[in-house]
């Protein structure tokens, strides 16, 4: 375990509509500007210490479940009550017989937004990750000591201070977030060989395809735009134009998002109406972008921002009296918070691969949410369900360089190992009897197929507008 303990429709006029969409997504830092890069990790304590992980029950299951390259299959066999460990195996479909690693020790960096106004999002993504080594132990796997670091919530000085910390100790392996602490973290990446996967950021739109670096979530607003768009078109098709707003993340970044969201707009069939207002991140006070909003408003206004600043934006854009319908791609406690009511009061629709924990769909979800709430009290977001799922992957990915006879301690082996086989094991998708699955992309390093949708959030409760996977596949009404 770690040595943190984190258990401690869009709106138009101001007035929620029917057709508000609902979810937004994660850029983490850089959501407009550099889609998908938040996620972080933690309390406010060491921006370096060593955490040790739980050894857990070391049993396996005995069933006879097969695996599809991590992808997913049913359990066989019968599991005995209350026995995490084997009912996960089954899952899983663990050969018992097999090196899967038990009690071997693992060290495995994590560089998250420990301190700072992204704190949030460090200590579920900590959960997430405690859970999964906690899991993986009791299942039969090494015993992961996680070596948790401070971005500090997208600093470069502090992120570029981490991973040289990870690299020079020779940890083989780290999870990340903020698109590699908004890319700061990338060029130490590949220089130490640290096969990393960053489960809050994703890759974004500047970071794909960099060496040994794998984002295992889709890309926001990017990837979430064709299919929001084809929600829009079904539910307000008067609307014609469309802009945005959302976080500055620096040159050469916002230029290659902002070109690739155009891209999509044009390819919708809508009219950019040349509004493209940045700020940075962490920003409290609207006032100087509501004006520019104002100024020139779209029908849509897509707002790419994350952590607390939707919130804060929502807010005050109902004293501005904007008449735009306002979607975002991204949905936490912290935007609730921030929103001083207007989340509930207003609502809030948000498209991206958000994790509907009142709704687990695969017995591996259901698995997660059951215990993660065991253990921590409350049910599980996206970015503790992402974290929990990459430390299955890193664990699929181990249990093939073991079953090759190879290193587990050489990142150049762990990232040859995901590469034999790019779809892995995840808690979103399957059905009620087998578990889900997405897909890399051995180009880009980031995902090509993975299910997300649009979403409502408003009087306390979530509800799921439209389905979709990567590019606007398999679009359906919920």
């Amino acid at each position: 375990m770690s040595n943190h303990d984190p258990r401690r429709g869009p709106v138009r006029g101001g007035l929620s509509r029917r057709d508000a969409l609902r979810r937004l997504g994660v850029l983490g830092a850089g959501a407009l500007t550099a889609p998908s890069i938040l996620a972080a990790c933690g309390d406010d304590d060491d921006a370096g210490g060593g955490a040790t992980t739980a050894g857990g029950a070391d049993t396996t299951a005995g069933g006879s479940a097969t695996t599809a390259g991590g992808a997913a299959t049913t359990a066989g066999g019968t599991t005995p009550a209350g026995d995490v460990g084997a009912e996960l195996a089954g899952l899983l479909g663990i050969d018992p017989s097999a090196d899967n690693g038990e009690g071997v020790a693992f060290q495995l960096g994590c560089v998250l937004a420990l301190t700072g106004n992204g704190s949030f999002y460090g200590a579920t993504m900590t959960r997430g990750t405690d859970l999964g080594v906690k899991h993986v132990a009791a299942a039969g796997g090494p015993n992961i000591e996680v070596i948790y670091k401070d971005h500090k919530s997208g600093d470069a000085q502090a992120a570029t201070q981490a991973m040289t910390e990870i690299g020079t100790a020779g940890i083989p392996a780290k999870f990340a977030s903020y698109a590699d602490g908004l890319g700061a973290m990338l060029a130490g990446t590949e220089q130490y060989k640290c096969f990393t996967l960053d489960g809050g950021g994703g890759t974004s739109i500047f970071a794909q395809g960099m060496p040994y670096f794998w984002g295992t979530r889709a890309i926001t607003p990017n990837d979430a735009l064709p299919g929001l768009f084809e929600y829009v078109k079904q539910t307000s098709p008067d609307a014609r134009t469309v802009g945005l707003t959302g976080w500055d993340i620096g040159e050469p970044s916002n230029s290659i998002v902002k070109e690739d969201v155009l891209a999509k707009i044009a390819d919708a069939g809508y009219e950019f109406n040349d509004l493209y207002e940045l700020f940075p991140p962490n920003t409290t006070d609207f006032a100087a972008t509501l004006t520019k909003i104002q100024a020139n408003e779209p029908d849509v206004l897509l707002c790419g921002c994350y952590g607390q600043d939707p919130g804060f934006l929502l807010d005050q854009s109902q004293t501005a009296g904007l008449s735009a319908l306002m979607y975002g791609f991204e949905f936490t406690p912290d935007g609730i918070n921030a929103s001083n009511g207007a989340y509930d009061s207003v609502g809030w629709t948000f498209a991206y691969d958000y994790f509907d924990a009142g709704n687990p769909v695969s017995p591996l979800a259901k698995l997660f949410v059951r215990e993660f709430e065991a253990e921590y009290g409350e049910p599980p977001d996206f970015y503790a369900a992402n974290f929990y799922e990459n430390t299955l992957v890193l664990w699929e990915v181990i249990r093939r360089v073991l079953a090759s006879g190879g290193d587990i301690n050489d990142g150049t082996q762990l990232d040859a190992a995901l590469q034999e086989n790019l779809t892995v094991v995840s808690v979103y998708g399957g059905d009620d009897s087998t578990v889900g699955s997405y897909t890399l992309d051995p180009t880009t390093h980031s995902v090509i197929q993975r299910p997300m949708g649009v979403f409502r959030y408003q009087d306390g409760s979530v509800t799921p507008l439209a389905y979709y996977d990567i590019g606007g596949a398999d679009f359906q009404m919920a």
